[in-house]
């Protein structure tokens, strides 16, 4: 079942629609259950909502496994380029901003840092309150810049958000800032991290293709030494989209909550 809500972003001055998935038998049951934030969470449940006409698929893999888990979406910042905005921890630089916008002048991004602490601070507490949670079980999922905001709440706030999966990353907007994240933060058993990549992130873009696995490998490299659980895949051949990402939900799924207390068949 869902509950749907408009939530307010004070500091971000405006709202935003969430949508969370109960379990079927949630209001006859007294136990209380982990849950998974969702980026870009128009595209989690249901494809005539989604970007590419394909969904992600959560409610048939939640389904089909009988897991007993709270799923929370987020529906991305359409207008105009906020979405680079919102999930974007820090400043895109100018270069890799007229990349993106076609726009002299214009820089992206930097609203990320203000986005997760009202993740953190408002609406989870407010989740929290509202929902019977298991409230040091908490994890976050996205792809693409979805994926950057996930792993920046993940590697920045492991104690909040102890697990992630993070798909298709654009690590390339700021590797040096992740480093230094991952080098000056610790992680414990309680972390689970999951990593993916494609062969061809950007098409037939050799340049960009080349950045996304550079920049995964470097990521990888430095949290390695440093998570017990951490999951890391590259696909040959795999694109950028819906699609592809939707194949991986029982993937990142399992790893991400295979040692949990949850109904999975």
């Amino acid at each position: 079942m869902f509950v749907s809500f408009c939530f307010p972003m004070k500091t971000l001055q405006r709202e935003r629609e969430i949508t969370v998935y109960l379990p079927d038998d949630y209001y006859q049951k007294s136990k209380d259950y982990p849950v998974l934030y969702i980026q870009d969470g128009q595209n989690a449940f249901f494809d005539y909502t989604s970007y590419s006409g394909v969904s992600w698929g959560f409610l048939e893999y939640v389904k089909a496994t009988k897991m007993d888990i709270i799923l929370v979406a987020l529906p991305c910042n359409e207008e105009g380029f906020k979405r680079m905005d919102e999930y974007g921890p820090w400043p895109i630089h100018e270069v890799l901003s007229y990349q993106e916008t076609q726009q002299k002048g214009m820089i992206i991004g930097g609203e990320g840092k203000e986005y997760i602490n009202w993740l953190k601070d408002e609406l989870k507490p407010y989740i929290d309150r509202r929902f019977r949670t298991q409230k040091d079980n908490t994890g976050i999922v996205g792809s693409s810049m979805g994926a950057v905001i996930s792993a920046y709440a993940a590697f920045q706030y492991p104690q909040v958000f102890k697990k992630c999966a993070a798909l298709s990353t654009a690590f390339w907007f700021y590797v040096d800032e992740f480093i230094d994240i991952i080098e000056n933060q610790q992680y414990d058993q309680d972390n689970r991290f999951y990593l993916d990549l494609g062969e061809f992130e950007s098409g037939d873009d050799r340049v960009i293709n080349q950045w996304y696995i550079e920049s995964n490998q470097e990521i990888y490299e430095h949290l390695e030494p440093k998570v017990e659980h951490l999951q890391v895949h590259y696909f040959e051949g795999a694109h950028h989209n819906e699609s592809e990402w939707r194949q991986r939900v029982p993937l990142f799924m399992s790893f991400l909550y295979e040692e949990d207390e949850l109904c999975i068949e």
